[in-house]
């Protein structure tokens, strides 16, 4: 066999390999749902423009309550509107109820995938941000070689760029992972704190998930916890020593 046959031969095999990577079905799930929020979100506010002729008193920021509400067609002081006018509006409404029932499957389905692909970073950061880490950069493997300190900003590479060219505009502090409840339900002092200490477990906990299949994310989620509960116990001492004309 040539040479030439050798390497065509090693390069379909790496191909094959690549496409029936479990990672890849774990990115094209994510993608999917972010897919699908984008339009779910769209045409909740079409609907909104829609049933707000017929019903403009009804204010609803949920989409998808909207969408069951309008799919009832209550009585209203609106523009009136014909029976297939109102037939076809909750049609539309429902439409868009059935769009959040496939997103609710794909999201536990998603989880799924995490669970058996990166266990230890769905464990530490949770299925969802897990699936989107992995999504966002094409495979567990190349999210292992990261260092923590991108792992933190992945997402947020817009933000970077702009910190890149003008160092006068602060650099981001937290890309995907600000979807973790800790980091976003924290006050916005010490998010950043927050991101540091979750991307450092998550580069950790990717290593292992891609090269030793170590059971370590209890370990490593007890880890995070701990620190999570000192930076808060130092701002709130820090909080405590402010003048209160300050806080």
């Amino acid at each position: 066999m040539e040479k030439r046959d050798i390497f065509m031969k090693r390069a379909r095999e790496r191909v094959k390999a690549a496409l029936m990577s479990r990672d890849m079905l774990l990115s094209g799930v994510t993608k999917t749902m972010e897919d699908l929020d984008k339009v779910i979100n769209l045409l909740g506010e079409r609907l909104e423009e829609w049933y707000g002729i017929y019903f403009p008193e009804m204010k609803v920021e949920d989409k998808l309550k909207y969408a069951e509400l309008s799919a009832q067609a209550a009585r209203t002081l609106g523009a009136g509107l014909s029976d297939n006018d109102l037939a076809q509006c909750r049609f539309f409404a429902n439409s868009i109820i059935g769009l959040h029932g496939m997103r609710e499957r794909y999201l536990k389905y998603q989880g799924e995938l995490a669970m058996e692909i990166c266990p230890n970073m769905s464990k530490v950061a949770g299925p969802e941000v897990a699936a989107k880490l992995v999504s966002h950069v094409g495979s567990l493997a190349r999210l292992a070689r990261l260092p923590s300190s991108t792992i933190q900003v992945l997402g947020a590479e817009k933000a970077l760029f702009k910190h890149l060219k003008n160092r006068r505009i602060s650099p981001p502090k937290h890309g995907i992972i600000f979807q973790h409840p800790r980091i976003s339900g924290s006050p916005k002092a010490v998010r950043g704190r927050i991101a540091r200490a979750l991307a450092a477990k998550i580069c950790i906990a990717a290593k292992a998930d891609a090269y030793t299949k170590r059971d370590i994310g209890a370990g490593l989620l007890a880890d995070f916890d701990k620190r999570y509960a000192e930076i808060m116990a130092a701002y709130g001492a820090e909080k405590a020593k402010r003048p209160a004309a300050s806080q």
